[in-house]
């Protein structure tokens, strides 16, 4: 078999996407698969620029804005290439003050929505009651964002699986034991945990939080978040059509019956989840929806998102070595998918990513790897 042109580490949703563009375009691309679930297979799958929007990430609420409108067209070529429907599908968010600790929250997130052009007014409790009837009856207002969206991760991530195969990406179950320099210190191959290497190939970085493990450019901790997955029992009636937020938690529904609850933020590096995670998730999404307690509690997971220091994404090339970075998603990367994706594919060919200058890798100071 020929060398690769492009070696990717990571079968993430980044990962996966950058694989398919880049061999989409003609590259051969090996992509290393350690078999680990990723982040997002324990992910919502919320694609949501404006509810997740905050203070002082007025870029990243920019580039999630693009991602946003990027998703209909990548969710329906995805189906096309890999016969796997993504899930994606637009149903609204609706954001509650489900508790009265709540409403300076909620009113300052308006707020905020108003300074970035997008008007969405405070809607008294009793108008969402009309909409959401499984609102509880505590629920003082809100604000209503019908062109939000989802994708169900698990789907997303077995689409892109079939969409590498379509366009013959090598797929091996392995993962990158080190990294490999030519004399010069250009990164151009990697050493396989299992034995062997790749070499003579332009290589992406896109591990998650593991990354700093094979290179220090880019800072990375791991962030874990828990969720839970509810199911309807049979003929009940969903508690809610829409996603539903408050400033704590967030509920999922999907079709089919199943709904996501999620997800905690916790500065930890393990995975396992916790009882006090489990209660405080459901203990606030009870407090917007109540009859939330008569659904089966079908999983308990956690995954650990790849955060960096700024909580912002890192899409590059690093011009010491070489490698081509894309790392960083942390809570948002589902929803920039289809920018990574495409943006590694066209630094891979040499070709600028303008949208992706804010977010370039070099912003952090180059430092030795870690060990692992």
């Amino acid at each position: 078999m020929a060398a690769p042109d492009l070696i990717v580490i990571g079968a993430g949703p980044w990962g996966l996407a950058a694989a398919w563009r880049a061999a989409a375009r003609g590259a051969r691309v090996t992509l290393l698969d350690d078999r680990r679930r990723p982040a997002a297979w324990v992910a919502a799958g919320m694609l949501g620029p404006w509810s997740e929007a905050a203070d002082g990430e007025d870029d990243l609420h920019r580039l999630q804005v693009t991602a946003a409108g990027r998703w209909p067209a990548f969710a329906a070529e995805l189906q096309r290439a890999s016969g796997v429907d993504p899930g994606y599908l637009v149903g609204g968010t609706v954001m509650v003050a489900a508790r009265p600790e709540d409403i300076g929250s909620v009113r300052h997130h308006m707020e905020r929505l108003q300074r970035l052009g997008r008007d969405a007014p405070w809607t008294p409790g009793s108008t969402l009651r009309e909409q959401e009837p499984g609102l509880a009856p505590g629920v003082a207002g809100g604000i209503v964002l019908e062109d939000e969206a989802q994708v169900d991760p698990r789907r997303l991530l077995a689409a892109l699986h079939g969409a590498c195969r379509a366009v013959g990406v090598d797929v091996r179950a392995d993962a990158a034991g080190s990294l490999r320099r030519d004399r010069g210190g250009r990164v151009d191959g990697v050493a396989l945990a299992n034995g062997g290497e790749l070499r003579g190939a332009r290589v992406v970085l896109a591990a998650g939080h593991s990354a700093s493990r094979l290179s220090g450019r880019v800072p990375l901790r791991p962030v874990m978040g828990q969720a839970l997955r509810l199911r309807l029992r049979r003929d009940a009636r969903p508690p809610a059509r829409r996603v539903v937020r408050t400033p704590s938690a967030y509920v999922v529904p999907r079709p089919g019956g199943e709904l996501v609850v999620g997800a905690t933020v916790e500065e930890r590096g393990d995975a396992a989840p916790t009882a006090g995670g489990a209660h405080e998730l459901l203990d606030d999404a009870l407090a917007a929806l109540p009859d939330l307690r008569e659904l089966e509690l079908v999983e308990v997971a956690a995954g650990l998102r790849p955060a960096t220091p700024d909580s912002a994404p890192a899409i590059g090339v690093d011009p010491d070595d070489g490698l081509l970075w894309a790392v960083g998603g942390y809570r948002h990367g589902i929803l920039l998918a289809p920018v990574a994706g495409e943006a590694v594919a066209e630094l891979a060919a040499g070709d600028p990513a303008p949208e992706l200058a804010t977010f370039s890798p070099t912003r952090f100071a180059a430092q030795e790897a870690s060990c692992a």
